[in-house]
């Protein structure tokens, strides 16, 4: 009767979601066995690394205090010293960052300014975050463990979200937005 022989062609199309979720993980686990080959490679870089971190959260935390000493990896502050390890220096949570901001669908220009905001943020972020410790071990060894193990982890991931939805919304949507207003 009236049916038509014509076959409709499907095409396959991705969910924006899934893509997005796809290239993180794909862009993650590149940016991570890279991190690691490179971290592995190049102990001389990554100890200069470390030594910088420390030179940094040392030098802000003698501001407040005369008690602290800081050498090579080490910082004490009142008999209590940290060790500045590659964990402590931010860059795993950086190559998270990074993969997150490179799997979203935006222009490059809009990724670089993701990228030259989220760097220094999470480093600077994180040099706060051992200058706190360093002060609350000092203090109560307990509170240290804690605050290390569990508060400043979920603390860490926060902010890396936090970051990247500020980026998303004060960058990427932001013309979007003008164009909404403006109409």
């Amino acid at each position: 009767m009236g049916k038509s022989n014509s076959k409709k062609k499907r095409s396959f199309k991705l969910n924006p979601v899934f893509k997005f979720i796809i290239l993180f993980v794909i862009i993650l686990i590149v940016l991570g066995f890279s991190y690691a080959y490179i971290t592995a490679s190049h102990v001389d870089k990554m100890e200069s690394f470390l030594e910088f971190t420390t030179t940094i959260t040392g030098g802000l935390a003698s501001i407040f205090s005369s008690d602290v000493n800081y050498y090579s990896k080490y910082i004490t502050y009142k008999g209590f010293s940290v060790e500045i390890i590659d964990e402590c220096t931010g860059l795993l949570e950086i190559v998270i960052y990074l993969s997150v901001v490179l799997a979203f669908s935006t222009t490059i220009k809009k990724k670089l300014i993701g990228i030259a905001i989220g760097i220094p943020a999470i480093f600077i972020f994180n040099i706060i975050r051992i200058f706190i410790l360093l002060f609350i071990g000092a203090n109560s060894r307990l509170l240290f463990d804690f605050m290390h193990l569990y508060f400043w982890q979920a603390t860490l991931i926060l902010m890396i979200g936090s970051l990247w939805i500020g980026w998303l919304h004060l960058v990427v949507f932001r013309e979007k937005r003008s164009v909404a207003v403006s109409s």
